[in-house]
C-alpha cells in the first residue's frame, strides 16, 4: 500500500472522528453553536489528533512484522490500543472539561471527579467506543494489507532471482557439453568439425536470442531440437535416433530450451551404439509434450553437474505453476512437460 494512500485514510479517519460527535450533539442540542457542541467539538478534535499521532505509532511499531505475526499479535495489540485511547480520550475530556468550568462556561460542580465519572463519562464512553474500535480496525488492515504486499514484493522478486539464476546456468551447461564434443571430433575429421562449429552457432543463437523468453512457439522450439540432434548426429551418427509425432505445434508454447535439455539428458546418461541404437520420441497430448528415451545406462557418467534436468523442473515450476512429470516404465524413461495453449 502506497504511503499517500494511508495518508488519505488517516487524514479520513481524522475527519470522521471530529465530525461524528460534533454532528452528533448539534443533532441533539438543535444549535451547532451550543456550549455542548463546542466542548465536544474541542474534545473530538484533541482526541482525535492524539489517538491519530498514537495509531500512527504503533503502525511505525509494528510494520516490519509478517501477517503470521501480526494474526498472533491482534488481541495483544488490540487491548493495548484501546487502553492507550481510552487514556487518552479520559485525559482530554477531563482537561477540556475542567477549562471549561475554569473560563466560567458552567457552574463547577462539588465534587468534579465525581460529576465526571457520573455525568461527563459515560457517553463520551460510548462515543470513544466507536472511534476507537474504528481506528483499530484501521490500523490492523493497513498493517495487514502493508505486511500481505511486502510478502508478495518479496515473493516476486524471489521468483524472478530464482529464475534468472537458473537461466544463467543453462547456457554455460549447454556450451561445456558442446565444446566438449567439438574436442572429441576435432583433430579426427576438420570438415566435420567445421560443419559442427556452423551449426553449433546457430544454436547458440536460438539460445541468446531467447534468453529472456519465459514461452515459446512449440514449433519454433521443434525446430531447434532437430538442429541440435542433427549436431548431435555429427558424432554419433546412426547410434542415436529421434521420432517427433506432434500435431498443430504451431498453436502451443512450452519453456524454451526445454526440449534440448531433456535429449541431451538421454544423451548423456544412455549408451548408444549401432547394434543398440537410443531411440527417442518425442509426442504430444494437447496438455504435455513428452519425450521418453529407451534405457541403456552408462556406468560412469562423465562431466555431469547433476543440474540439468533439476532445473529444468524448477524453470517450469516458476513460469508455468506446473509440476515436470517424471516416469519410468517398461525400460522407458518418460519425462512430460506441460504447454500452454495459444488460444486461452
Amino acid at each position: 500500500m502506497k504511503k499517500k494512500r494511508i495518508i488519505i485514510i488517516f487524514a479520513v479517519l481524522l475527519v470522521f472522528i471530529i465530525a461524528y460527535p460534533v454532528i452528533y450533539r448539534w443533532v441533539q442540542t438543535g444549535n451547532p453553536f451550543s456550549k455542548e457542541t463546542v466542548m465536544l467539538g474541542i474534545v473530538a478534535l484533541l482526541g482525535a489528533l492524539l489517538i491519530c499521532s498514537f495509531t500512527l505509532i504503533l503502525f511505525r511499531t509494528n510494520n516490519g512484522k509478517s501477517p503470521a505475526q501480526l494474526k498472533k499479535r491482534i488481541i495483544p495489540l488490540f487491548i493495548f490500543f484501546a487502553l492507550g485511547a481510552f487514556l487518552i480520550s479520559f485525559t482530554v475530556l477531563s482537561l477540556v472539561t475542567y477549562s471549561a468550568y475554569l473560563i466560567g462556561w458552567y457552574k463547577p460542580p462539588e465534587d468534579f471527579l465525581s460529576h465526571l465519572f457520573r455525568a461527563e463519562f459515560p457517553g463520551a464512553f460510548r462515543q470513544f467506543s466507536i472511534w476507537i474500535l474504528i481506528n483499530f480496525v484501521v490500523l490492523f488492515y493497513v498493517l495487514l494489507r502493508q505486511a500481505i504486499d511486502r510478502e508478495q514484493r518479496l515473493h516476486e522478486e524471489n521468483l524472478k532471482y530464482q529464475y534468472r539464476t537458473l537461466k544463467t546456468q543453462v547456457n554455460p551447461h549447454f556450451l561445456f557439453n558442446s565444446l566438449n564434443t567439438l574436442s572429441e571430433i576435432v583433430y579426427m575429421d576438420a570438415e566435420k568439425a567445421d560443419n559442427y562449429i556452423q551449426k553449433l552457432s546457430g544454436i547458440y543463437r536460438y539460445i541468446l536470442d531467447n534468453e529472456e523468453t519465459d514461452l515459446i512457439n512449440l514449433e519454433q522450439e521443434i525446430n531447434f531440437v532437430r538442429q541440435y540432434f542433427d549436431l548431435q548426429k555429427v558424432r554419433d551418427d546412426s547410434k542415436i535416433h529421434l521420432e517427433i509425432d506432434i500435431e498443430n505445434a504451431d498453436k502451443f508454447k512450452i519453456v524454451p530450451i526445454s526440449l534440448q535439455i531433456l535429449i541431451e539428458n538421454a544423451l548423456k546418461h544412455n549408451l548408444a551404439s549401432e547394434e543398440k541404437p537410443l531411440m527417442i520420441k518425442i509426442k504430444s497430448d494437447g496438455m504435455y509434450v513428452s519425450v521418453s528415451n529407451n534405457i541403456q545406462r552408462k556406468s560412469i557418467v562423465k562431466d555431469s553437474s547433476g543440474l540439468g534436468l533439476p532445473n529444468l523442473k524448477e524453470r517450469v515450476r516458476l513460469i508455468s505453476g506446473k509440476e515436470v512429470i517424471i516416469n519410468q516404465e517398461n525400460n522407458t524413461f518418460i519425462v512430460k512437460l506441460p504447454i500452454v495453449s495459444i488460444n486461452k
